[in-house]
């Protein structure tokens, strides 16, 4: 509840941002699958339309970041919509790394200031999967 004694409504979001690229349809996948390994100028544009969305939320959780590597332009993806969306909290897991080519994770933006992040690795045929526990609060 807020000052006034108004409950205050809590805008949460999970955005699989694929990295910054679209795909509308499931051939692009082999078509475009080029895109996932190198640096792209649509990417940094998509990004942009990407953080104008999050700007409306409290709380993101997102999938299939990258952290800086070679197909981002070395951008670290997760501290660009930070910044772009102006959120105070941050935090990327990666999980999977091809060296400088790709680093794919998971990450959680907020407006709010976590009290614990926890990250937790999945298991899988091909090692690189995660996600992550936010706690807020003083609860157990």
């Amino acid at each position: 509840m807020s000052d006034q004694g108004e409950p205050r409504r809590l805008r949460l979001l999970s955005y699989n941002i694929q990295s910054g690229l679209t795909t509308r349809k499931y051939s692009q996948y082999f078509t475009r699958s080029w895109k996932h390994l190198v640096p792209v100028p649509s990417r940094m544009s998509n990004l942009d339309g990407i953080a104008r969305v999050l700007t409306d939320y409290d709380l993101v959780g997102l999938q299939e970041v990258d952290a800086g590597s070679l197909r981002s332009g070395f951008v670290n993806q997760v501290k660009y919509l930070a910044d772009y969306a102006g959120f105070e909290y941050m935090f990327d897991q990666s999980n999977r790394r091809i060296g400088m080519i790709s680093q794919h994770g998971n990450a959680v933006l907020s407006r709010i200031r976590p009290t614990a992040i926890t990250e937790h690795k999945l298991p899988g045929l091909i090692p690189g999967r995660g996600v992550l526990e936010v706690r807020f609060g003083a609860g157990k």
